[in-house]
């Protein structure tokens, strides 16, 4: 919204700026151009001349004839004196001339001023080829405000046009996606205008579909997953309730306690699942150096059974997370490790191209390529997997948790030990020289 409202008042002080420096300028050269004189202005000093000259000609009758040929020979304005008694007008023309003691006439091939001789009786005509267009500063006063708003029209339909088309796209997405389709986005555009607008149309859009497609598998997973302890628990009552052997008794209370355990274990981790779904879950960062935070999750990952081997660098390698989250993603993809691996996990910590990693890599069979986009999914599991314990939620939380925290998971092979390789890539790092 920023960039719009930035954008349209640089558009309309430009524009106006522009045009206004534009269309005053090429009416500077337009009369620059210009050399003809004003006609205005010619024809007021040939009245003020007329005037003097009737006032010279009524005091000094004498070669008075001679003056007008001479007069005609040499100018384009024609003088004649002719008597008032010839000098025919309209009584109401007639009227004003004698009161004024002058008038100005105008036809198509010019205009006539006649002024009256008193003294003598006579009339003093002067002809002149002169047109007065009426207005005509008016007219190009109109014309350039004409000109100087269709531009300022023009620009902004310009400007507008675009901004029109991604609101009525933005309309027609939201159309869409309120009738259904959920797969509707928009194309972002780096010169939108609303680009902010539509990038926050789309995370919502992605935010709904999400939470709609986790809510369809939690229900599947759920029915599906609930069922087998509560038919154990079913199964363990009715036998409680017909047995009288307290060996047996007691059997039966330790099969139903460990299926309440299951069902509490389930219970939690969709909770879990469902609040870091929410994305606003406040982040406590703080700052951690890896080296030694991973030596310590690795030693309380040590079970015997398993060697896990650790590969550190010499540089100090400092993170700003949550150690409270991290934790829990790095617990899920040791956990994954010990539960598929054979006998070896190595856990190494790489800087490439400024990108910070945490590999864990087993020496099970690992995760086909096709399967490594759908084990993210809550209760998908891969197909070496199966018949494994646990629910198939510990990869999503981790997927979870790296999307909000900057920690992405990255699943693929892991090249000396041949099995999975689950990673976090840590964008934002700093190194230091100094040894561990």
């Amino acid at each position: 919204m920023k960039k719009l409202i930035v954008s349209l008042v640089l558009v309309v002080l430009v524009t106006i700026a522009s045009l206004g420096w534009s269309i005053s300028e090429f009416a500077s050269f337009y009369h620059q151009e210009d050399d003809q004189p004003n006609p205005a202005n010619q024809l007021a000093a040939l009245t003020l001349m007329g005037t003097g000259l009737a006032k010279t000609l009524d005091n000094h009758q004498l070669q008075s004839q001679a003056f007008l040929t001479s007069w005609n020979q040499h100018n384009i304005e024609q003088l004649a004196l002719m008597g008032s008694v010839e000098f025919i007008l309209p009584p109401t023309l007639k009227a004003q001339f004698d009161t004024d003691k002058f008038l100005m006439l105008e036809s198509d091939e010019g205009i006539s001023l006649h002024y009256l001789l008193s003294s003598t009786g006579q009339v003093l005509n002067i002809t002149t080829p002169l047109i007065i267009e009426n207005d005509s500063g008016l007219n190009l006063n109109r014309l350039y405000t004409m000109l100087f708003y269709l531009g300022v029209v023009l620009i902004l339909l310009l400007w507008v046009s675009p901004l029109i088309r991604r609101l009525i796209n933005l309309s027609q997405a939201t159309q869409a996606f309120g009738m259904g389709e959920l797969q509707q986005r928009i194309a972002v555009s780096k010169t939108s205008y609303i680009g902010t607008i539509e990038a926050e149309f789309n995370r919502m859009a992605d935010r709904i579909q999400q939470l709609l497609d986790d809510n369809k598998l939690l229900s599947r997973a759920v029915s599906h997953d609930l069922k087998t302890p509560i038919a154990r628990l079913r199964f363990g009552i009715e036998a409680l309730e017909e047995t009288q052997n307290p060996q047996l008794k007691i059997k039966y209370f330790q099969r139903i306690n460990r299926d309440l355990d299951t069902m509490e274990d389930l219970v939690m981790t969709l909770l879990s699942y469902a609040r870091l779904g929410q994305g606003d879950i406040p982040l406590n960062r703080q700052t951690i150096e890896l080296n030694a935070w991973l030596q310590n999750k690795v030693l309380d990952h040590d079970d015997g059974e398993h060697q896990i081997e650790l590969l550190s660098i010499p540089q100090a390698v400092t993170v700003n997370v949550d150690p409270k989250y991290l934790s829990m993603q790095m617990n899920n993809l040791l956990s994954n490790a010990q539960r598929f691996s054979c006998s070896h996990i190595r856990v190494s910590l790489v800087v490439e191209h400024q990108v910070l990693w945490i590999h864990v890599d087993d020496d099970g069979q690992g995760i086909d390529e096709l399967e490594a986009m759908q084990v993210i999914k809550p209760f998908v599991r891969g197909k070496h997997s199966r018949g494994n314990m646990g629910h198939g939620m510990g990869l999503a939380i981790v997927d979870r948790i790296g999307l909000w925290m900057g920690s992405k998971l990255h699943i693929s092979r892991a090249p000396e030990l041949g099995g999975a390789r689950l990673s976090l890539a840590f964008e934002s790092c700093s190194i230091s020289d100094s040894a561990v």
